[in-house]
């Protein structure tokens, strides 16, 4: 299995008096290899990023556009000199539980779709071959 870590996330709409008032982005799970990542590890991630315990629940954020995300999933990737993460919606993750016919093929697909965050400094260590075949 290729070396990526598999971020779940979340849309949150806010609603004030009734009305939708916009909405965050929480990260839900982080999953290695091994399985999820320790939470103590997220949280001390999660407090360098934030500068300031946030966690709602058992989530990470609030984050306001997927572009922080992004930014504090690479973050965890770099921490753990990890090549790449892969984020997945909460309904782009349940989809590929329904279309998957077992585990083996849930967990490729989780490796191969989503959107796909490089971290150079560890790939760009790795032959041409290596990374062509990790990126499969």
């Amino acid at each position: 299995m290729m070396n990526k870590l598999i971020a779940i996330y979340k849309y949150k709409s806010h609603v004030v008096e009734g009305e939708l008032s916009g909405g965050a982005y929480f990260l839900m799970s982080m999953l290695s290899e091994d399985g999820p990542l320790e939470k103590n590890l997220l949280d001390k991630i999660s407090n360098d990023f934030f500068l300031v315990s946030s966690t709602v629940g058992e989530d990470y954020g609030p984050f306001e556009s997927l572009e922080d995300l992004s930014k504090f999933c690479f973050s965890i990737c770099t921490e753990l000199k990890s090549p790449y993460v892969t984020l997945h919606s909460l309904e782009e993750f349940n989809a590929l539980i329904e279309k998957s016919a077992n585990l083996t093929e849930l967990l490729s697909d989780l490796q191969s779709e989503g959107n796909l965050l490089e971290n150079v400094a560890i790939t760009q260590k790795k032959s041409l071959m290596q990374r062509v075949f990790d990126r499969v």
